[in-house]
């Protein structure tokens, strides 16, 4: 009101300075009408803060235009409104302030000066709302939506003053904003309003629309599938197919349901059946948060397990592997063909020629083939020998060369003959065999009866040679006292005695004293290999009587090899007590049958062995066989998926053997061939019992332990009979 009122009291003096001034140009000039002063026409329009504000003054002359030039002065009673400003005629700005602003206005022409009095009115705009209606938004998807009006002074703010927003939008100042939760698709109608800082306000009503909407998955598929498709399946329904590397968009997708996509587990090489390509997960669900499925793709290769010579041994694992997967199999060591011939591990042959000799084959798969077990054919030597210890004997593999041996090259005869000094002789004590099946090796033994003969005909000579001075002393023993004879003069030395000097207990060589007349001694008779005798044993008949059972024993263990031929000194000394000597041992010889035959001119022909040592030859397994659980025998259960395996090793003579090649009846030295061979004396065959992981090692400690180890070659291997005599 009070402003109105300045208003009014502006506009009367307006009025009445017009009245005023038009009565003094009426009386001052009543009769020039024609140089009237211009007259201002127009006044200036009320204004709106923060709106641009224009206005230019006119005047006319005489009710019409005035001839320029004109003069204008504007000037403000109280002030110009805050962002006006007036140059010459015009005011021009952006009000920044609301009121009523007083102007007065001189305009000068020619034909006189003007003043007139205005006021501008800078009013506050209204409050209206830019925005009339707001997006619509996707349960489950981001929105964004805003609120604008214009109009007021200052800043103007935004408040939610009725109603909702669905769950997971906010409001603030104007913004609307976040992700409308799922399940809340629907309309939503709410009341914004909107005020400035000059306390103006506006409110409208909007309404916010949810759809339920659908979400969308994008599959991609590895560059690990390098050769073929895979078929791409929704909730089973096919969707195309896709290559390694590819990706596809699925839209439109339920986001209330789980969606299953899947492709092909498994998809085939197109031009090689032993390349396939596997994914490590075919299929999975999403929801409507997930936005990407990948499925990865990796090569496998078909991988054949075999054994060669074909179908031989089993070798399980065959079948498809992993790109990088190591394969783990185990050849078995050895496959029995029959008793003496059996198929042994060599190596693994793997795709590109590589040989791997462990028979666990571990190597990574990088390209699909055959891994071939390759086996060789091994034979089985058995080397007999009635006595000593055999060497050699064993599996050989196909083509080898074999050596077996005997030791000792000799061995002592059983009971008395043993006792006498006599052996057996290996004929042959060692040899090679080429091994292109399996062999027996028989050693054959000689017996040799030269220490017994020599031995017992001396053992009688010396109990002969006892006997009679025992009876020479007890005869001596018996004479008469007669004073001994002086010696002999000799002219000459004494003749030579008839025979070689005997022991010491022989009478002296010079003649005796002649004795007076002795009646004939008493005959006593003893029956050699009896024990029978007709009169009282003295003590030369209890000798005769041992020495007659050793002759029974020494007849009975000849009968049953070789028969030695008697010396004739020897049968008269066991029939005839009368005798008073044996003949001397020098006298005594073996006769060799075969050189009596030998015609002269002809090869000698003659052999002679020298043992040299006893050998051993090196472990080696014969067999193996799986251990059997005992139920209840802890002991049993505790190397169960264990092996029992048999080593096995030969003892052998190692001879040196010389052949003579002179002519028959040559004197000298034998002049020929030597060589060193081997006679089995023993096989030893030990058993021993290893865990499912312990290593195969012969046994240790061992009685033959320490004994020279020697690789015989089977030609060097002989059969004892084989020995020269």
């Amino acid at each position: 009101m009070k402003r109105e009122r300045q208003t009014y009291i502006i506009v009367l003096r307006w009025l009445i300075a017009s009245i005023a001034g038009l009565c003094l140009f009426t009386s001052t000039f009543p009769d020039r009408v024609e140089a009237a002063p211009p007259v201002i026409s127009g006044s200036p329009p009320s204004g709106e803060v923060g709106k641009q504000y224009s206005y230019s003054f006119s005047a006319t002359c005489n009710w019409t235009a005035c001839t320029p030039p004109l003069s204008w002065s504007l000037s403000w009673l109280s002030g110009p409104p805050p962002g006006l400003s007036t140059s010459g005629g015009i005011i021009s700005g952006y009000p920044t302030a609301a009121g009523s602003y007083p102007l007065s206005v001189t305009v000068s022409h020619a034909t006189g000066s003007t003043f007139d009095s205005f006021i501008v009115v800078i009013t506050i705009p209204p409050i209206t709302f830019s925005t009339s209606s707001l997006p619509g938004g996707i349960a489950g998807q981001p929105y964004s939506g805003s609120v604008y009006a214009t109009g007021g002074t200052g800043t103007i703010t935004y408040t939610l003053t009725s109603g909702n927003l669905p769950s997971g939008l906010i409001f603030n100042n104007g913004q609307i904003s976040g992700t409308p939760a799922r399940g809340t698709a629907g309309n939503y109608t709410f009341t914004v309003t909107a005020t400035s800082s000059g306390a103006t306000t506006a409110t409208q009503s909007f309404t916010l629309t949810v759809e339920k909407g659908t979400f969308e998955v994008t599959v991609i598929i590895s560059s690990g599938l390098a050769e073929g498709q895979t078929q791409l399946y929704v909730n089973n329904v096919p969707k195309g197919s896709l290559r390694g590397g590819e990706s596809a968009k699925l839209t439109g997708l339920d986001p209330d349901t789980a969606v299953n996509v899947a492709v092909e587990s498994v998809v085939a090489n197109p031009t090689r059946s032993d390349i396939r390509y596997k994914a490590e997960s075919s299929s999975t669900t999403v929801t409507e948060g997930v936005s990407q499925v990948r499925f990865n793709y990796f090569p496998e290769y078909s991988i054949d397990l075999k054994s060669e010579p074909s179908g031989i041994a089993s070798v399980p694992g065959s079948g498809w592997y992993r790109e990088g997967v190591p394969i783990n199999a185990t050849a078995p060591e050895a496959v029995d063909k029959d008793a003496d011939s059996q198929y042994r591990f060599s190596y693994w042959l793997v795709p590109g020629g590589d040989k791997v000799k462990s028979q666990v084959l571990s190597v990574a798969v990088t390209q699909p083939g055959k891994y071939t077990a390759v086996y060789e054919i091994y034979f089985k030597l058995t080397v007999a020998s009635k006595y000593g210890h055999t060497q050699g004997e064993g599996w050989y593999k196909t083509g080898s060369v074999a050596k077996w041996s005997v030791d000792p090259p000799e061995v002592s005869m059983p009971e008395i003959l043993g006792f006498f000094g006599g052996k057996f002789k290996a004929l042959v004590t060692s040899g090679t065999e080429t091994i292109d099946g399996p062999k027996t090796v028989t050693i054959k033994w000689e017996p040799d009866h030269v220490m017994p003969t020599i031995t017992i005909t001396l053992t009688i000579a010396v109990i002969a040679g006892v006997i009679y001075a025992i009876y020479a002393l007890s005869k001596r023993s018996k004479r008469p006292e007669v004073a001994p004879y002086p010696p002999p003069l000799y002219s000459s030395p004494p003749p030579p005695p008839m025979y070689p000097p005997y022991p010491s207990f022989a009478p002296p060589p010079y003649p005796p004293p002649q004795p007076p007349a002795i009646p004939p001694p008493q005959t006593t008779v003893v029956m050699i290999g009896e024990g029978m005798k007709k009169y009282p044993q003295t003590t030369r008949e209890q000798l005769m009587d041992k020495f007659g059972e050793l002759l029974q024993k020494y007849e009975e263990e000849l009968s049953s090899g070789r028969e030695i031929p008697a010396s004739p000194e020897l049968s008269e000394v066991a029939s005839s007590p009368e005798k008073k000597s044996l003949p001397s041992p020098e006298f005594i010889t073996t006769v060799d049958s075969s050189s009596e035959k030998t015609p002269a001119g002809e090869e000698c022909g003659s052999a002679t062995k020298k043992l040299l040592r006893t050998v051993v030859t090196h472990w080696r397994n014969t067999n193996i066989k799986p251990i059997t659980v005992i139920p209840g025998d802890k002991k049993s259960a505790a190397l169960a998926g264990g092996r029992t395996v048999t080593w096995t090793r030969e003892t052998y003579n190692e001879w040196e053997l010389h052949v003579c090649k002179l002519p028959a009846g040559h004197k000298g030295t034998h002049k020929g061939t030597t060589e060193v061979v081997y006679s089995l004396l023993d096989t030893i065959n030990e058993e021993r019992n290893y865990g499912p992981k312990q290593p195969l090692k012969p046994p240790i400690p061992h009685y033959t332990d320490g004994m020279p180890e020697v690789d015989i070659a089977a030609s060097q291997i002989i059969s004892p009979d084989q020995l020269p005599a």
